[in-house]
């Protein structure tokens, strides 16, 4: 089963001081599981890009109210991708356990082509199974993500 969730990103999550945000559920489904019976439940987590480059971040479960945050290595992605405000991340987990991540960007948006021709050939997945196999086959594909 294909595991995925995608997030706008917001001031405080491109702050070089906070650290990245994760929605409860979207890190339940998503990332593996922590163990909470620590006291500060953490853990390491491996995402690799669309150009194979592998990211490690921080993932804990901290603060009041209680929250999943990815700290440390989450700064030097916002940095070397040059994200922004309202830019987006996905992170999608295989069957195979492997993480990915991607970035959409909120100025491509404006633009009116979401992504690169190039990239184009894989834009007519249409249905979680097929997404599901271009992350099994590592093959290149992006998704166009339309909130309500």
């Amino acid at each position: 089963m294909l595991h995925m969730f995608c997030k706008t990103l917001t001031a405080s999550d491109t702050s070089t001081h906070v650290g990245f945000s994760v929605p409860h559920r979207a890190a339940e489904d998503c990332f593996p599981p922590l163990d909470y019976s620590q006291q500060r439940p953490s853990q390491e987590l491996v995402a690799k890009d669309l150009h194979g480059t592998e990211w490690r971040f921080r993932h804990i479960y901290r603060g009041q109210p209680r929250r999943h945050l990815l700290t440390t290595g989450w700064s030097a992605f916002v940095n070397k991708k040059k994200l922004v405000s309202r830019d987006a991340v996905l992170f999608l987990r295989g069957d195979n356990g492997e993480l990915r991540l991607g970035v959409r960007r909120a100025a491509q948006l404006k633009n009116g082509s979401a992504f690169p021709a190039l990239y184009n050939q894989c834009s007519n997945l249409g249905s979680l199974p097929n997404v599901a196999h271009v992350v099994a086959t590592k093959s290149v594909f992006h998704i166009y993500y339309n909130p309500r």
